[in-house]
């Protein structure tokens, strides 16, 4: 290694792994049957990196990922020496090893969903009671007509409202697609979220590689199956499966 240059763990994998030669510019560092993918890198380039060069690094894992199952880490994790990524090597072997029994053979499939709105609730007219009270008005505002107090939690019961059917909607979207790809997944990973005040509910799946022409095809088979409008990503290497491992790496960098 170049003075000056560090070692940037790309990924890791059973040694010997099962994969061809490593790309250029990539070396491989080995104990205790793991093997440490890294290249050597000048730490200011790493963090003044582009987009073109967080692709390049994405497509070696890519390239790798296609002969031998292996833990992806994310760009940047750079380490001060090679004694360090063995020792980080040899202080997780068992969690390693079983991440990569767990892993083998199988990519990350993403389905990407922004949910429908919740439907409006239709008033249903009432019959005129001269006793009762008059009715506010149509342009009148519950919350605001409420002391500041009592405004204050109108307002906090509503988001909560809104979140909980939100929540409702992506349960149900969820059960839909798992319903679709029954039995061509492995693991799911999901998160849920807001873009443009619409809900954003992302699915990751672990498929098994000789599954994932299947799974794509019982997604795309109904459309109509699966509510709101959706994006499904990948292939890809499972990052969405090695996140707390790749974050206490990461802490020992």
């Amino acid at each position: 290694m170049t003075v000056g240059r560090r070692p940037m763990l790309h990924c890791i994998l059973r040694d010997p792994p099962r994969c061809a030669p490593l790309p250029g510019g990539l070396r491989g560092i080995g104990v205790d049957g793991l093997r440490a993918v890294v290249a050597d890198v000048d730490p200011d380039q790493v963090r003044a990196a582009d987009s073109a060069q967080l692709q390049g690094y994405a497509d070696l894992i890519a390239q790798i990922h296609r002969d031998a199952p292996l833990i992806p880490m994310r760009f940047g994790c750079v380490f001060p020496s090679d004694s360090t990524v063995r020792k980080l090597l040899s202080g997780h072997q068992d969690r390693l090893l079983s991440m990569l029994d767990r892993l083998d053979d199988c990519v990350e499939i993403g389905v990407r969903l922004l949910l429908p709105d919740a439907p409006l609730q239709a008033a249903t007219p009432a019959r005129h009671d001269p006793a009762a009270p008059a009715a506010p008005r149509a342009d009148a505002d519950p919350v605001k007509d409420l002391s500041p107090g009592h405004g204050h939690l109108a307002a906090i019961r509503r988001r909560l409202d809104d979140e909980a059917q939100a929540a409702s909607r992506a349960g149900a979207a969820r059960g839909a697609i798992e319903q679709v790809v029954a039995g061509l997944y492995r693991d799911l990973h999901q998160e849920f979220g807001q873009i443009g005040g619409r809900s954003l509910l992302s699915l990751y799946f672990l498929v098994p590689r000789a599954h994932s022409g299947d799974f794509v095809d019982a997604l795309r088979r109904d459309p109509s199956a699966v509510p709101g409008s959706g994006l499904i990503t990948g292939p890809w290497p499972p990052y969405n499966f090695v996140g707390a491992i790749d974050d206490d790496l990461r802490s020992l960098a």
